[in-house]
């Protein structure tokens, strides 16, 4: 059988990515040892940063899961004047560079931010530099993901069903829990999935905030730096395949839809 030029294009880019993505994989396997992976993940210290990453990532993604469906409950059936300008704006965390986004959470919430002074100065309450600010840097990066998800979820219910809740005596409230969130009920999960392994995975904003604290991602980062393979390769590994779960678990309930 005569394979064509572009059948062979195909072939050769496939193959060439499949070795770019897939090297790193390799070389992560390749570095991890069984004694100094799971010795190093069996530590205290290590462990508490995996509790701190857990339970920091689950709030921020609750919090997330709350306001990004109200947010793409809003922008879909409340379209009005400025509404795609708004969205855009609630938005912005997608492409903005971690690293701003927690710079910009700094300026907001620091001592002597725009918020974090006033609730310095008057409650003595600091948020910079504590589990709080990790939740709120996550919760800011991932809550956009959350809403995207809501938005295309509540987009193909479809509108006569909508029309027959309301017709039938049942308010916005009422069709909004009892019609629309059943129906929604596999893309909102499978949104709140991602946003966990989002938030479970951030960096950029959280190394911004989180002062001595530390993350699954920032501990890996200051262990490379200093050297200590097993601790670096036993979280990289640990991350890669809570990420690979999370994954399979989405497109599974994509495929049950």
């Amino acid at each position: 059988m005569k394979v064509s030029r572009f059948s062979a294009l195909v072939t050769v880019i496939v193959l060439v990515a499949g070795l770019f993505f897939g090297s790193p994989f390799v070389a992560l396997l390749k570095s991890f040892t069984v004694a100094d992976g799971f010795s190093a993940l069996l530590n205290y210290q290590v462990l508490a940063v995996v509790g701190t990453s857990l339970l920091t990532a689950l709030a921020a993604t609750g919090l997330a899961a709350v306001v990004g469906t109200v947010l793409g409950y809003y922008f879909t059936f409340h379209k009005q004047t400025g509404s795609r300008w708004l969205k855009t704006f609630f938005s912005l965390p997608l492409v903005l560079p971690p690293s701003a986004a927690g710079y910009m959470l700094l300026l907001a919430f620091g001592r002597y931010g725009l918020i974090g002074a006033p609730l310095y100065q008057t409650f003595s309450v600091q948020i910079m530099f504590t589990l709080t600010a990790l939740v709120l840097a996550q919760f800011f990066v991932v809550m956009p993901l959350m809403m995207q998800a809501a938005s295309s979820a509540f987009q193909q219910v479809p509108g006569s069903l909508v029309k027959a809740s309301h017709s039938l005596g049942a308010d916005e409230y009422t069709t909004f829990i009892k019609v629309l969130l059943p129906l929604s009920r596999p893309v909102l999960v499978a949104g709140v999935i991602t946003a966990f392994a989002r938030a479970l995975g951030e960096f950029g904003a959280t190394m911004m905030v989180a002062g001595r604290l530390k993350t699954i991602p920032i501990m890996i980062y200051v262990k490379a730096m200093g050297g200590d393979a097993g601790v670096a390769d036993g979280l990289s590994l640990l991350l890669v395949l809570l990420s690979f779960m999370i994954l399979l678990l989405v497109n599974f309930i994509g495929e049950k839809r």
